[in-house]
């Protein structure tokens, strides 16, 4: 790959989504935030529970 390549490629890189998971003593907990949507938060008692409402979420927001 070129360095003018390689170049063009990171600065086509853009943040499209921030996602943080926490754990609490009873809760799975993310915070989602996008340009369109601001920030959001999902609370479940499993992490696949949590994981599957923010894909939930991204697949409608970005389809």
């Amino acid at each position: 790959m070129s360095d003018a390549f390689a170049h063009l490629v990171i600065n086509m890189e853009e943040l499209i989504c921030s996602i943080e998971f926490e754990k609490d003593d009873d809760a799975y907990v993310a915070k989602l935030r996008t340009e369109m949507g601001g920030l959001r938060e999902y609370t479940g008692v499993t992490f696949e529970e949590v994981l599957n409402l923010v894909m939930i979420e991204l697949q409608e927001e970005f389809s």
